[in-house]
């Protein structure tokens, strides 16, 4: 298996020793370059006139994509690719692929197989694989003709190890990872496919999680002027209260009004935008999914995820009916909101919760039957009868427990006891520009040179630079929806810087199950990916 590259080792040695008995010295990156266009010449020598001066590669276009969409090297966007990379020898050592994992043995039951997310700009970190960057922001030569990558472009790269893995090797991490690692010093060949790009991803997911929202019951209108917002604060407080006082609000006033609710989503915080709590949500309606226009599409199976195993054979409405059916037989129906005490009127509560992406994938639960459902024979049972309930305090002066995202931060408090809701945010208020880096070991993290955390650096170190950026042109933007009513703009300049997140975070939300035996997991997470909690919360037992 291992013939070609040795092979390959070999032609370096050779031309290393023609150069010595010549008196030249040539680098190693000079040795490779030589050596990769030997190779290319034995295996694949309709791809000699492919050879691309700048990275000093050869590229194969296997899909041109579609001829009228704009190239990805016109803007500064952000990139939704495939990816397999493989030595000269076919080895697979990482692949997004589901099925290519699953014949790898590398296959998860918490891996989310979906495309990678990285931001494309004018300028490369020098932590990116150089070779996908080039191939990407540059025109191909192909035969003397140029090409640029687009939406559908589907191209192999043969890349030498100065733009692939550099010094460090390559392998993955999470269930992404194949059954190699790329040495150091080791020419790669990536498959990539381009699915699309954008150049606001706020907007896009700001899109995105208006259209679920739509999708499963309406969302509340967003106030105009400020006397519409003086009344949905009213109505959100009243949301807080099982009953309002109408009048003067003096203590003689006795007039009352008792609060309708809907199904609608609305913000819990008037101030925090992409930020929405559905009161009246229960297990008995399915959530629906499958959300976005064909035109808002990216990848295949972008809004209603139907990728792996167990989403493999069964349908996502399958696995929906599956987990309802826990959380009704477990928590019951729950009150309505109207017969239900706030969260806040509590010191402590006890927060259950299945957290999940807008394609229905589960990253996270603290509820062992949905586990055993997610992860399948994964999952051991005996590891634990009973899971832990997330200790979270509602009181001001605690401060103790500050390391929730911050949709929990702002949307606990106003949620109901005893009752169903269900919370949904954009990234801004979970894992911002950077995501979670999937992980399958016990360690914090992967290493910075597996091929993934490549770009979760790169989208750390000009992600977080464009970060607030985006969130000012778009929600300060909005006039009277937003930018006009509550200077959301400006607050999330001052303060939503994503990098914050993901470390006060550390990943210790993601999917994950630390015990003895086991390691920890942790599904990975895009950078601005939103999300959406079924959440029942209830007091803590005083006798705890």
């Amino acid at each position: 298996m291992r013939f070609l590259n040795r092979l390959f080792c070999l032609i370096c040695v050779a031309f290393a020793c023609g150069s010595c008995v010549e008196s030249v010295t040539l680098s190693y990156e000079e040795m490779e370059a030589i050596a990769l266009e030997e190779w290319i010449k034995i295996h694949r020598p309709e791809l000699i006139n492919n050879y691309q001066p700048n990275g000093g590669y050869y590229v194969e276009i296997l899909d041109e994509g579609v001829a009228d969409s704009v190239p990805v090297r016109y803007h500064n966007a952000w990139l939704w690719f495939d990816v397999t990379c493989r030595d000269l020898a076919g080895n697979v050592v990482l692949t997004r692929n589901s099925e290519l994992a699953r014949m790898q043995d590398s296959y998860t039951d918490y891996t989310h197989y979906v495309p990678y997310f990285l931001f494309c700009g004018e300028e490369n970190s020098s932590s990116l694989p150089e070779g996908t960057y080039l191939s990407m922001r540059n025109k191909l030569n192909i035969g003397g003709k140029e090409y640029s990558a687009r939406y559908g472009t589907k191209m192999r790269l043969y890349l030498p190890s100065s733009v692939a893995a550099g010094d460090d090797g390559l392998s993955g991490d999470g269930g992404y990872e194949g059954q190699y690692k790329l040495d150091a010093n080791r020419p790669m060949i990536a498959d990539i496919t381009v699915w699309g790009h954008v150049t606001n991803p706020v907007e896009y997911e700001d899109k995105w999680v208006r259209a679920f929202a739509e999708a499963n019951g309406g969302l509340a209108p967003i106030p105009e002027n400020k006397e519409e917002a003086e009344e949905q604060s009213r109505l959100r407080r009243s949301y807080m209260r099982p009953m309002i006082t109408r009048g003067d609000d003096s203590e003689e006033s006795t007039e009352k009004e008792e609060v309708v609710y809907d199904n609608q989503w609305h913000m819990p915080v008037d101030s925090i935008a992409g930020l929405y709590v559905n009161y009246l949500y229960t297990p008995k309606q399915q959530l629906e999914y499958n959300c976005l226009r064909q035109d808002t599409l990216m990848y295949t199976g972008q809004t209603e995820y139907k990728i792996g195993k167990i989403y493999g054979t069964k349908s996502l409405a399958q696995i929906n009916q599956e987990i309802d059916k826990v959380l009704l037989k477990k928590f019951g129906e729950g009150l309505h909101p109207a017969d239900a005490e706030p969260a806040d009127s509590v010191s402590i509560a006890d927060v259950w919760y299945v957290a999940r992406l807008l394609d229905g994938f589960v990253i996270d639960t603290n509820i062992p039957e949905i586990k055993k459902i997610v992860y399948g024979n994964d999952y051991e049972e005996s590891v634990t009868d009973e899971a832990t309930p997330i200790e979270f305090s509602l009181n001001e002066d605690d401060t103790s427990d500050s390391s929730y995202v911050d949709a929990w931060n702002y949307a606990i408090p106003h949620l109901k006891l005893g009752a169903w809701n269900a919370i949904l945010t954009v990234s801004s208020n979970a894992y911002g520009a950077t995501g979670v880096t999937g992980s399958s070991s016990s360690s914090s993290g992967s290493s910075y040179y597996d091929y993934y955390n490549y770009y979760n650096y790169y989208n750390s170190y000009y992600g977080n630079s464009y970060y607030n950026n985006y969130y000012n042109g778009y929600y300060g933007g909005m006039g009277g929806m937003m930018g006009g009513y509550g200077g959301y703009g400006g607050y999330y300049n001052n303060y939503y810087d994503s990098y914050y997140y993901n470390n006060l975070y550390n990943n210790s939300y993601g999917m994950s199950e630390e015990e003895e035996s086991g390691p920890t997991i942790t599904t990975e997470v895009l950078p601005y990916t939103p999300l959406i909690w079924q959440v029942y919360v209830e007091p803590r037992d005083k006798s705890e």
